[in-house]
């Protein structure tokens, strides 16, 4: 694993001091004047004392790169610095993005955040990234330059899921049902904002909350699901990659026991379950290649074929 790096460079107030040290040590030669040698030494002293404060302050930090789970394009999310002080001493004025904190306690762990956006899916590199200061005096500049961390930009969710690719999928989707009764498990807490029809006020009577019952009574087996984009290409491609995103969410929020045809981690392909491996099939949906073309086995699953589908609506 790569380590902070270091990198220190004088402000223009340091340079200007640099000019001014080198123009009195020379003065002080040509003339022979001691007062001007002690004024010369003192700045060159001084510039060392501030560099070895400088590099004290920014050493010592133990910083980590985080960021959300669960990052779509077009949507903003947050990187946060883990600083951790692991010297047993206090370091000040210490800035990431445009975050800050003036003080920093021997050991003590902090968060610095920022957010970004970023337009486009994929696997994305974040680089460049740094935590900086200008103690003491402004004199110097120094920085701690972060490693490098991957990320995935899933594609951004569709709102409107089309009715045909609605109807294939109806099976997977465990639709609200107001006035059934259930247990603690099949509910979730109500929202503002939904329906507030489909609350089930016989358990919510019991609960400090409002609760939805999200699961039928009668499940029936699994559905698995296969997302087959053959034929697509360019922004066709790319627009079903949002569907796909926005099911695969929708699935998850109404507690669907749902399975998707993906790539795991480790690049093999496998069914994975959208309420325990969301994360990973949004990182399979972030790279997904159009070239891509890996069918399930021969089972029991449901194939959705968006260029038949497509062409139902167009038609």
């Amino acid at each position: 694993m790569d380590k902070p790096r270091i990198k220190i460079s004088l402000t223009n107030f340091g340079k200007a001091c640099i000019f001014l040290s080198v123009f009195l040590l020379f003065s002080a030669q040509n003339t022979g004047n001691n007062l001007l040698f002690v004024m010369a030494s003192c700045f060159i002293a001084t510039f060392v004392i501030v560099l070895y404060l400088s590099y004290r302050n920014i050493s010592g930090l133990d910083p980590v790169l985080e960021t959300d789970k669960e990052i779509y394009a077009a949507e903003e999310f947050s990187i946060k610095c883990c600083l951790k002080e692991i010297e047993g001493r206090a370091h000040y004025c210490i800035a990431f993005e445009d975050d800050f904190i003036g003080r920093l306690e021997a050991n003590e762990i902090i968060y610095l955040k920022t957010r970004i956006k970023s337009e486009n899916r994929g696997e994305c590199k974040l680089k460049n990234f740094a935590l900086f200061s200008f103690h003491p005096f402004g004199l110097i500049f120094i920085r701690l330059l972060l490693p490098q961390k991957t990320l995935f930009i899933a594609p951004q969710k569709a709102k409107v899921i089309p009715e045909l690719i609605e109807k294939e999928i109806g099976g997977a989707i465990q639709k609200f049902e107001p006035g059934k009764e259930g247990d603690y498990w099949m509910q979730k807490p109500y929202q503002s904002g939904e329906d507030a029809s489909l609350i089930n006020w016989t358990i919510s009577a019991r609960s400090n909350l409002e609760w939805v019952l999200i699961k039928s009574l009668n499940y029936g087996l699994p559905e698995k699901l296969y997302f087959n984009f053959s034929g697509l290409v360019g922004e066709v491609f790319e627009d079903c990659l949002k569907i796909v995103t926005g099911i695969v969410f929708k699935l998850r929020a109404n507690g669907s026991h749902a399975f998707i045809w993906a790539r795991q981690e480790n690049g093999s392909y496998n069914w994975l379950a959208v309420t325990d491996n969301y994360t990973t099939l949004l990182h399979w949906l972030a790279d997904l290649s159009d070239q891509e073309r890996i069918p399930p086995p021969t089972g029991e699953w449901r194939g959705i074929k968006f260029k038949e589908i497509l062409s139902k609506k167009n038609g």
